[in-house]
């Protein structure tokens, strides 16, 4: 065992950083030197100062393919984000926001400290679903209905699009960028700043719920990541609107703005599972017949 890689000969410390190089490739740029960190103590807990270069070649190759580099990166990303606590987001996100089987309603959250909500419960108590409705959530829906879903983010980045184009020459210079809790805005930005930040919040998210829903991943995966988009976009939406209140204090205001993004989701994530379940039904009836 060495502790840093200086410590192998020049030849073999040369190929080691060559496959670091590869290794990291494909990483992004905020993680790489995390994922070069963790493949550099990889390294260094399996060789010694002696190692050749076939030596560091062997303990690299148990790490993964290496051929072009992502193969590896990916796989050494992977883990690092678990270590991080935020591997497979998007299907840890629907995990946590729709658990008809968990009678709570407020569950840890999906990512961080803090509580989520628990939309399948939800559901479950105003009727909408049953706790048992899907052997796995999401696992048995429709790629017609990722799609539809997919439709929520893009026609709120639709509108807020719309909205710029048709009355941003009659909106004030300045927007509000900030309400207090009576409602009233207490900070300002430029026109062109708020309308770049609101078209943005919601197209991105548009397109990040489209790829979703053509997308090959799992069901839970990329009901999540539907769902995520939909709260950022319904959130962005909200405050285009909320811009073109003007500068009258809307008590009304603060806790329709908190509301929008839970109602989207919550629409979402039913529609998506009602969908799921209704394929189920459909299997089981062709079986059935069959």
């Amino acid at each position: 065992m060495i502790r840093t890689l200086d410590e192998l000969t020049p030849e073999a410390r040369a190929w080691a950083e060559a496959w670091l190089d590869r290794a990291t490739a494909a990483a992004p740029p905020t993680l790489r030197a995390d994922v070069r960190d963790d493949l550099i103590a990889h390294l260094c807990e399996r060789l010694d100062a002696g190692a050749a270069v076939a030596d560091v070649e062997r303990v690299a190759d148990a790490a993964g393919p290496i051929a072009g580099g992502p193969s590896t990166a990916r796989r050494w990303l992977r883990q690092l984000l678990a270590g991080l606590g935020v591997h497979d987001v998007p299907g840890r996100i629907a995990a946590t926001w729709w658990n008809p089987a968990d009678e709570r309603v407020l569950v840890p959250r999906a990512v961080g400290l803090g509580w989520d909500l628990n939309f399948g419960a939800v559901a479950v108590r105003l009727g909408v679903i049953e706790p048992d409705a899907e052997t796995e959530p999401f696992a048995s829906t429709p790629a017609r209905a990722f799609a539809t879903a997919a439709a929520v983010p893009a026609a709120l980045a639709a509108a807020a699009v719309l909205h710029y184009a048709v009355r941003g020459r009659n909106l004030p210079d300045r927007l509000p960028a900030h309400w207090n809790a009576a409602g009233a805005p207490d900070r300002w930005t430029p026109k062109r700043r708020a309308a770049a930040a609101d078209v943005a919040g919601t197209v991105v998210p548009a397109a990040v719920a489209a790829w979703a829903a053509r997308s090959g991943r799992p069901g839970s995966e990329r009901a999540g990541l539907i769902a995520g988009a939909t709260l950022f976009a319904s959130i962005s939406a909200t405050t285009t609107v909320a811009r073109s209140l003007g500068d009258g204090r809307r008590a009304w205001l603060g806790p329709a703005m908190a509301a929008s993004g839970p109602l989207a989701v919550g629409a979402v994530l039913v529609w998506l599972a009602r969908a799921g379940r209704a394929e189920e039904i459909r299997r089981d009836l062709e079986k059935v017949h069959d």
